[in-house]
């Protein structure tokens, strides 16, 4: 008899240790410091997806989510002169290379670029989603309210992932020219092209009417400025980063999720020292990209690749 009862023990012991999975009320931690020990997770249930799935097949996602522009943009052109020294500020804001935007102002840019491909240009942006914890660091090395938005007061509309720096090009990827380069606070800047030369001027009114038949509105004082007509809060956690490999620390597998919750449905398993990346924080969260699927994963149960 004492024989069954320690067989069904140990049954019970072994189904129990099936995945990992955070509580949902685990502290938020940096990956760095995830436990030294694989954690333990209850087995997610068998309904769940056992392999990875093309992207294709996956959700779309909500108008309102964040996405990587290049996902659904690939032709658009990137250069964030933020994420270097290489701005009127001289000091690097943030350390991320990839523009993030909501999902329904990326749907509005595709339609931008579809009518500009007829016309042989396209668009490059300069900046996308500006974090929070960036603009404070922007209004720290340039406290002037008539550059930058004092975020003591209120944010820029780049901490809400609807707005966009952006200029266009040429077939090869080459700027046309406007009426003055990115963050030149002259009045050439702003958006009365009397005092340009005309071909700049049409360029800028070309993208401005193109932006404006879409859904978006420009500011004034920039031509590159341009604000999704769709409000949308601004967000205070999500947090693009460098993209860095990570490896899941856990026991059998931990779970990429739809959303960054617990209870969030599972896209696929990574097991135990799978690799993946890691594109942005968003609080106990990290959004991570594995086998071509994006999604959440805990961050109490990954750690940093070793190089």
């Amino acid at each position: 008899m004492k024989g069954w009862i320690a067989m069904l023990i140990t049954a019970s012991l072994l189904l129990g240790l099936g995945g990992c999975r955070a509580p949902v009320d685990a502290p938020a931690s940096a990956p760095e410091t995830a436990p030294s020990q694989p954690a333990v997770e209850e087995t997610v249930p068998e309904t769940q997806p056992e392999t990875t799935a093309p992207r294709a097949s996956l959700p779309e996602p909500e108008d309102a989510d964040f996405v990587r522009v290049r996902d659904y943009l690939p032709e658009v052109l990137q250069q964030l002169p933020y994420a270097t020294a290489d701005n009127f500020t001289g000091h690097q804001i943030y350390d991320f290379t990839e523009v993030f935007l909501r999902y329904g102002t990326v749907k509005k840019l595709q339609l931008v670029c579809e009518e500009l491909a007829q016309q042989g240009l396209n668009l490059k942006i300069w900046d996308g989603f500006r974090p929070v914890s960036a603009q404070f660091k922007l209004w720290e090395v340039c406290p002037d309210d008539t550059y930058v938005a004092d975020p003591n007061k209120g944010f820029s509309g780049h901490s809400r992932g609807n707005t966009v720096d952006v200029t266009l090009v040429d077939t090869d990827g080459n700027e046309i020219e406007m009426p003055t380069g990115f963050d030149d606070f002259t009045a050439k800047a702003d958006r009365d092209y009397s005092d340009v030369p005309a071909l700049p001027a049409e360029h800028a009114m070309l993208l401005q009417n193109t932006m404006e038949k879409y859904g978006f509105t420009g500011y004034f004082g920039e031509w590159w400025h341009f604000r999704d007509n769709q409000e949308y809060p601004v967000e205070k956690v999500f947090e693009p980063v460098a993209a860095a490999v990570y490896r899941a620390e856990c026991q059998e597998f931990i779970n990429l999720r739809r959303e960054p919750n617990v209870d969030a449905q599972s896209i696929a398993r990574i097991p135990r020292d799978g690799e993946f990346a890691v594109l942005a924080l968003h609080g106990d969260f990290a959004l991570a990209e594995y086998q071509g699927m994006q999604g959440y994963v805990n961050r109490s149960y990954i750690r940093l690749a070793e190089k």
